[in-house]
């Protein structure tokens, strides 16, 4: 093995967190509570925070500040417009599905311009399975592209 060369990180994403954070640890933004290694809801009882509990920002939280998505989900075309309420419930209903299960997945904001509506997300998983629900539900062209050098999704669904 080799010790005269850097080796590459093959995906970089600014918002992975190599430290863990102890037990108990809250997000001051959405309410996240830091359990055995991972950011989840609270439960009824852990809703109860106490004054002396660490406060950290989530990924999410910190995406959501910096405005800096992992995932972009772009609709377009006519038939968008003439069944928007309905693609749009459906994107809610699996954002929500999707948000029940973990605190990092959620929508930053939502775009609308011309026939185009641009979803971007906190989740790269999260703009896929929007893109894919989409596209079983009502057709039309899919595409989805993962950028090599970064965590991040690019989706685009295009019906006439």
């Amino acid at each position: 093995m080799r010790k005269d060369r850097l080796i590459q990180e093959r995906i970089h994403d600014p918002y992975y967190e190599e430290k863990k954070y102890p037990d108990g640890v809250v997000c001051p933004g959405c309410g996240a509570v830091y359990e055995d290694g991972r950011w989840m809801w609270p439960t009824e009882a852990e809703k109860i925070i106490s004054p002396e509990a660490e406060e950290y920002l989530c990924p999410a939280c910190r995406r959501i500040r910096d405005k800096y998505p992992a995932g972009v989900v772009t609709l377009s075309g006519g038939y968008l417009k003439a069944h928007k309420e309905e693609i749009l419930n459906l994107v809610n209903n699996v954002i929500e599905e999707e948000q029940e299960r973990s605190p990092l997945k959620r929508l930053i904001n939502m775009e609308e311009a011309d026939e185009k509506l641009v979803l971007n997300f906190t989740d790269d998983h999260l703009a896929r399975r929007v893109g894919e629900a989409v596209g079983r539900a009502h057709k039309g062209d899919l595409e989805v592209k993962y950028l090599d050098e970064a965590k991040f999704v690019d989706v685009s669904w295009h019906r006439d």
